[in-house]
């Protein structure tokens, strides 16, 4: 909802190019963080949930440690490769240098996101999903919001590279603050020793799915913006972004459900674990239908709200719609079988469905435009979902 809002504000303020500028930055940036944090917050919900739960806290701790320690070092080392990545992307594979600027400043995030994402893996572990989701998708974005509209109170002339550097500093009080909120109990938990190392090899695993899945949508927007221009790029992450209304409502339930399907997972529960699938897929689905029937029946509409401009996204806002419907309706299929050990099922599944939205959109993007692009995601929705779903109602436990 706030990255939502986020952009909103900066198309009001600035115009669809700035919203494709900053999307951009932050989608390049997002990718590299899902490579830093490599997994090791779904793997900690996994192996810490049984062990909080069995009253192992020492061991608990050793785990997280082992893990936060991973994160920082490959969060380091990619937030440098951005920074240097920045202007060669801009200047060569974009022929727009003034996306540089947005990635310059959004390259810390590459470590900070990955940081906060373990320590959130953390709290929803302890209970405390509200918190950790605030933290994780709302008050960083917040926090830069807040402070355009302030700029905007103060000053006739705000700097659009003013969007990214806030929500870089909003972001890092956000990782201060959930230091914080977990210090107290892995104070309380440690008894010395030393930090587990986390799995790697399992981490990779596991990690590649949402790495393809991510550098589909990154290539797509890529290929948008080169063939297009940064406006059209802007106006399709707005439609992207109102499809992600949804996307956040599953992403919520699947965190958390986190916890009970690796419990379920580990006790071999097949019926548990679909009733889990069913539940989060059926009150996701009510939640999220309000949004995406007005997405599919008045997509002009809403993208007016963001300006005129936006308009002409009418027929990819549908197609991305009734992708995120079908995938807040299948429910945490691929968290269940994460769950199940079974990382290169899922990665095998992502392969096939980001393979072939891409050559989907690849084919349409110069034939119907935008509308092409948000076609190759709707592919992926579709066989994603659907072949998941169909792995996880036909599994027997071994």
């Amino acid at each position: 909802m706030s990255s939502f809002a986020l952009a909103y504000v900066l198309a009001q303020l600035f115009g669809a190019r700035t919203v494709g500028l900053y999307q951009i930055g932050f989608t390049t940036v997002t990718l590299l963080a899902t490579i830093a944090v490599l997994s090791q917050d779904v793997l900690l919900v996994r192996k810490i949930a049984p062990l909080l739960k069995e009253g192992s806290f020492a061991e608990a701790t050793r785990h997280f440690l082992g893990a936060r320690r991973l994160v920082l070092l490959l969060g380091a080392a990619l937030a440098g490769f951005a920074a240097i990545l920045a202007f060669p992307l801009a200047e060569f594979g974009l022929n727009d240098g003034e996306v540089a600027p947005f990635i310059l400043a959004l390259a810390p995030a590459v470590l900070l996101l990955p940081l906060m994402r373990v320590h959130n893996a953390l709290l929803r572990c302890l209970g405390r999903v509200k918190l950790s989701q605030s933290l994780e998708g709302v008050f960083y974005t917040s926090f830069g919001i807040l402070g355009l509209l302030l700029l905007w109170a103060v000053s006739d002339r705000i700097v659009p590279i003013a969007a990214p550097i806030l929500v870089t500093i909003g972001l890092g009080v956000s990782v201060a603050m959930s230091f914080g909120f977990t210090r107290e109990h892995l104070r309380e938990w440690s008894q010395g020793g030393a930090s587990i190392a986390p799995d790697k090899k399992s981490g990779a695993w596991t990690a590649a799915a949402p790495i393809i899945s991510h550098a589909g949508h990154w290539i797509i927007l890529l290929a948008i913006a080169a063939q297009l221009g940064a406006d059209d790029a802007g106006i399709f992450r707005v439609g992207v972004l109102i499809c992600m209304l949804m996307q956040m409502i599953k992403s919520s339930f699947a965190t958390m459900a986190g916890p009970y399907l690796a419990q379920a997972a580990k006790e071999a529960d097949q019926w548990q674990i679909r009733k889990v699938i069913l539940i989060a897929g059926g009150i996701g689905l009510a939640i999220a239908s309000p949004v995406g029937v007005v997405a599919v029946l008045f997509p002009e509409a809403v993208l007016k709200l963001f300006g005129e401009e936006f308009e002409s996204g009418a027929l990819a806002l549908q197609l991305l719609a009734i992708g995120q419907l079908f995938s807040v309706a299948a429910g945490p299929v691929g968290a269940a079988l994460i769950m199940r050990n079974r990382e290169r099922t899922v990665l095998l599944v992502e392969v096939i469905a980001v393979g072939a939205g891409l050559l989907t959109a690849t084919v349409l993007l110069p034939l119907w435009g935008l509308a092409g692009a948000a076609m190759g995601l709707l592919v992926a929705d579709l066989l994603r979902n659907s072949i998941n779903g169909f792995l996880n109602w036909s599994y027997r436990p071994t």
